[in-house]
């Protein structure tokens, strides 16, 4: 009898989907410091997070991401660019006429959807998990202030629409929706 899910390649995909995001750019050079910039940002947040419970919460991870510094799956980084590449891209493509601090917040925001969608399928398959098993405010909070500034370094030295980021935002969105009405 076949599993019902194979284990342990959530951070494979995670992996293989920001390599995609990231050969789809068209300068390689100046997004490979912007997936720098994010990686090791989203990374050191969520070492401050896992390891202080300040910014997000009390939260301690699985081990379905597999290999972790610091308790941190190195993984982290790139869901981190992989997000706000994807919101970013959907900012610029669709909304290019808006004040840039606008942008800027909106990017934080369709972030925090995501983590919104994110957070109780990670729990259910051992992504992470909450103290109590209850995501705090605080989570969304934090998603918002540094997906928005992630987000506005990301959007400031984007020179080309990537609809690679984009069709991953849509299908993570569709994914994770799914998973949340029919699984959990």
């Amino acid at each position: 009898m076949l599993p019902n899910r194979v284990e342990g390649l959530s951070g494979l995909n995670m992996l293989l989907c920001a390599s995609l995001v990231f050969l789809a750019s068209d300068h390689y050079k100046k997004e490979a410091a912007l997936l720098a910039f994010v990686f090791v940002s989203g990374f050191l947040v969520e070492f401050i997070g896992v390891n202080t419970g300040l910014l997000f919460g009390t939260y301690s991870y699985g081990n379905e991401l597999g290999w972790s510094i610091g308790e941190v799956p190195y993984v982290l980084g790139l869901n981190w660019y992989c997000i706000v590449a994807a919101s970013a891209h959907l900012v610029y493509r669709y909304l290019p006429n808006l004040a840039f601090a606008v942008q800027a917040i909106l990017i934080g925001l369709i972030c925090t959807f995501m983590d919104f969608l994110i957070e109780p399928v990670a729990m259910h398959y051992d992504f992470w998990d909450w103290q109590d098993h209850i995501i705090p405010i605080s989570n969304y909070i934090c998603w918002a202030i540094f997906a928005t500034i992630f987000g506005a370094v990301y959007l400031r030295y984007t020179t080309k629409i990537n609809a690679t980021a984009i069709q991953l935002y849509f299908i993570w969105f569709i994914f994770f929706l799914i998973l949340n009405i029919f699984i959990i």
